[in-house]
């Protein structure tokens, strides 16, 4: 069985598209919710920093990752929120055993 692998990805929109980049990232999350190998995915904002958005996600293995990155909702959003990202970071992770 292969693990799960959590996402963490961290997006901060540049100055002034805050609203536009929130609108975008929030309309990924039902669709991302709804697929097959999606375990987790929510979307948080940073309280000490609102131009930060948070993905927390959680996937039953790489391939429904790289099925994720083929869907309308997901192309959709990284296309709305290309140029209005100041920075990203995705780090896949995977759970050390005890």
């Amino acid at each position: 069985m292969s693990k799960v692998i959590k996402i963490v990805a961290t997006l901060r929109a540049k100055s002034g598209f805050r609203a536009e980049v929130e609108k975008a990232l929030r309309a990924c999350v039902q669709g991302s919710r709804a697929e097959a190998g999606c375990i987790a995915y929510a979307l948080h904002v940073d309280i000490d920093d609102p131009d930060r958005f948070v993905f927390i996600e959680a996937w039953a293995n790489r391939e429904a990752i790289e099925q994720h990155k083929t869907t309308a909702h997901y192309l959709k959003m990284a296309g709305a929120v290309k140029e209005l990202l100041a920075h990203r970071e995705v780090l896949l992770l995977e759970e050390l055993e005890d």
